[in-house]
C-alpha cells in the first residue's frame, strides 16, 4: 500500500472522531493537529491552481497529483459499496 493511501486511511479514520479547528491539539501541548495543517497546504495549493491555471509548474503539479492518486481512484472505483449515483 503506498504512502498516500496510507495517510488518507489514517485521516478519513481521525474525521470519525475529531473535526480540524486549529493549529495545536490543545493550547498548551505541543502536539500538532496535523489534519488542520494539511486543510491550509490544501487551500494554498488549490489557490494556486485557479489562479495560475496555463502555469507549466501547476500543469506538472495536476499529473503528479493524478498519478499519485490513481491507487485511492481505483479503490474508490473497484469497491462495489459505493454508490455515487445518489
Amino acid at each position: 500500500m503506498s504512502n498516500l493511501v496510507r495517510i488518507v486511511n489514517q485521516i478519513v479514520e481521525q474525521q470519525k472522531t475529531n473535526e480540524v479547528e486549529q493549529a495545536s491539539t490543545n493550547g498548551v501541548s505541543s502536539s500538532l493537529n496535523y489534519q488542520f495543517m494539511y486543510k491550509q497546504l490544501e487551500s494554498a495549493v488549490e489557490e494556486i491552481i485557479i489562479q495560475y491555471p496555463n502555469d507549466p509548474i501547476v500543469n506538472e503539479l495536476k499529473q503528479k497529483l493524478v498519478r499519485n492518486l490513481r491507487p485511492i481512484l481505483e479503490l474508490i472505483q473497484n469497491d462495489p459499496n459505493q454508490n455515487f449515483d445518489n
